[in-house]
């Protein structure tokens, strides 16, 4: 190394060049985002230290860039506060979502390099279609691209005991999580709102806010600059979100089409029970409306009763009142809470009762339009 490396970013180019590598060649081993690493090698982006460490193992450069990537993390980073890593866990695999997930992801990463510009996505559909299942998938699958890590909250927008979120309570615990002290948080929402604004200028965010009741929960969230991205789900268009200076482009699910809610129920019970039944299997997938939650309800309580075959399990659950009522009428939590609290016996007189259900594998278009 003939000159003196200043930046991390510059060391990265170092390497590239030693191991004879084209940016558009390191971004395809890597699996960045050629303009991504451009910015990075130019000093306009910082790198993480998860790109780092990828480019560490691409280049053999023995954890040089890591180090670096973490000396600048500590010191960028006061008493060592870490990049907001508020992400839940991705929620087990996605039948028949493919391409939303793809559009999705696409939605997102798009906007981090339009400068000024905040990307807004608002998944939507009925209770039970695998909003927020979707939607952490995506945000997984798009974190690295936000090298200042994500917020996530959980507005509780159709929580019938509890009930919704207050922005300015969101507010509060955002600004915690970006190092604000507790006795310095503002008392006035819209003063909580214009310093959660000015901590997010210049950084790069993802801000998730799941189950959304309206649009006046969600505006007062929204970064004011470019370099974050939002992803919002709901059960409602929150149409009031196309009235805003970028509107958010709107993904609707529907229910799985027939072949994948047969998937998922032929994954969770096991090749060798749905081989032995699949006329039960399918009757099952149609009485569940096609819908992610109330298939999966079934096919754990199938699986956990081996002895029962699914044409005994469809024919003792199928009486007047369903669960597939419960997940159209009540909120998600409830049904997941009230599945595990209750034992199997209790079911009696449960239904599996079928619904007019269009599948859909998910429709995308401007709020705005």
């Amino acid at each position: 190394m003939t000159e003196p490396v200043k930046s991390v970013g510059q060391l990265l180019q170092w390497y590239r060049k030693e191991a004879g590598l084209s940016l558009p060649r390191l971004a395809a081993l890597a699996h960045y985002d050629k303009g991504y690493l451009s910015k990075v090698e130019n000093g306009r982006k910082p790198m993480s230290v998860e790109l780092a460490r990828v480019c560490d193992k691409v280049l053999g450069t023995g954890g040089e860039l890591a180090k670096r990537a973490l000396a600048a993390t500590d010191r960028n980073c006061p008493g060592g506060q870490l990049p907001l890593a508020q992400l839940p866990a991705a929620q087990g695999r996605l039948f028949g979502r493919a391409g939303a997930l793809t559009r999705l992801e696409r939605l997102l990463a798009h906007g981090t390099d339009a400068p000024g510009r905040v990307p807004m996505v608002c998944v939507d559909g009925p209770p039970g279609v695998g909003k927020t299942t979707l939607a952490l998938r995506g945000a997984h699958n798009v974190a690295h691209r936000f090298i200042d890590g994500a917020l996530f909250v959980n507005l509780r927008g159709n929580d019938r005991v509890r009930g919704p979120l207050d922005p300015g309570h969101v507010l509060a615990g955002f600004l915690r999580a970006l190092g604000v002290r507790s006795d310095r948080v503002p008392d006035d929402e819209q003063e909580r709102a214009a310093l959660y604004r000015s901590l997010l200028s210049g950084r790069s965010v993802l801000v998730v806010l799941d189950n959304a009741a309206t649009s006046a929960q969600v505006q007062p969230l929204l970064p004011g600059s470019g370099g974050c991205a939002v992803l919002v789900t709901s059960r409602s268009h929150l149409v009031g979100m196309q009235v805003m200076t970028a509107p958010a482009v709107r993904l609707t699910l529907g229910p799985l089409d027939f072949e994948a809610a047969v998937d998922l129920l032929r994954t969770l019970i096991g090749d060798a029970r749905a081989d032995a039944e699949p006329t039960a299997l399918a009757r099952m997938a149609l009485r569940c409306g096609f819908l992610p939650l109330a298939l999966r309800t079934a096919a754990v309580r199938i699986a956990t009763h081996p002895r029962m075959s699914i044409d005994e399990f469809d024919r003792h659950y199928a009486a007047e009142a369903g669960l597939l009522d419960l997940v159209g009428t009540d909120n998600e939590e409830h049904l997941r809470s009230a599945l595990d609290r209750t034992p199997p016996a209790m079911y009696g007189r449960a239904s599996w009762r079928t619904r007019e259900h269009t599948p859909q594998s998910g429709a995308v278009k401007s709020m705005g339009a």
